[in-house]
C-alpha cells in the first residue's frame, strides 16, 4: 500500500449513529480493523416520556375573557431529544473538522437521521464527506462494520 494511501486511511473517520448513540471509528494502526475514537449516548432519548416533559402543559389566555386553555405540544419529546442529539453530534464533527482531525468522513446513519445529520454539518465537514450509508449499524461490532465498509469499497480489505 502506498504511503499516501496509508496516510489517507489514518485520517478517515466513520461515524456510526442513530438518534441516541454514536461511535466515531478510525482505521486501526495495523490496518486490520476499526478502533473507537469517540462514543456518545443521549440520556434523554432513552428516558421515559413523563421524565422528558413537565407535569402540566403551558397555558394560553384569551384577552377577551378570563378563560385559559392548555396548549398541546405538537412534538413527541423523544423525537425532540433525538433531533437535539443529532445536532450535538454534527456540532462536534464540525469542531473536529475545523481542528483538522480528519480528512474524509463516512456517515453510517440509521434511517430517518441521515438527512438531519448531513444538513446539520457545516459546508466544510460536508465537503469532507466521502459517503452516506443509510443503515442502522449502531449495535453491530466493529468487525461487522469494517466488513461492510470493505464490501462497499470505502476501505481496502485487511492485508
Amino acid at each position: 500500500m502506498s504511503r499516501s494511501r496509508r496516510r489517507a486511511l489514518e485520517r478517515l473517520w466513520s461515524v456510526v449513529a442513530d438518534g441516541g448513540t454514536a461511535r466515531v471509528l478510525g482505521v486501526a494502526g495495523d490496518r486490520r480493523g476499526l478502533t473507537v475514537l469517540r462514543e456518545m449516548a443521549s440520556v434523554d432519548a432513552r428516558r421515559r416520556t413523563q421524565d422528558l416533559v413537565s407535569d402540566q402543559q403551558g397555558r394560553s389566555f384569551e384577552s377577551g375573557s378570563t378563560t385559559c386553555h392548555a396548549i398541546a405540544s405538537g412534538h413527541d419529546p423523544h423525537d425532540v431529544a433525538r433531533d437535539r442529539f443529532v445536532a450535538q453530534l454534527a456540532t462536534m464533527r464540525n469542531e473536529d473538522n475545523r481542528a483538522r482531525q480528519f480528512d474524509d468522513l463516512i456517515l453510517i446513519v440509521a434511517h430517518g437521521y441521515s438527512g438531519k445529520l448531513r444538513d446539520a454539518l457545516d459546508s466544510g465537514a460536508r465537503d469532507r464527506g466521502r459517503k452516506i450509508i443509510v443503515r442502522d449499524l449502531t449495535k453491530q461490532p466493529r468487525p461487522e462494520i469494517h466488513a461492510r465498509l470493505v464490501e462497499v469499497g470505502l476501505i481496502p480489505p485487511r492485508p
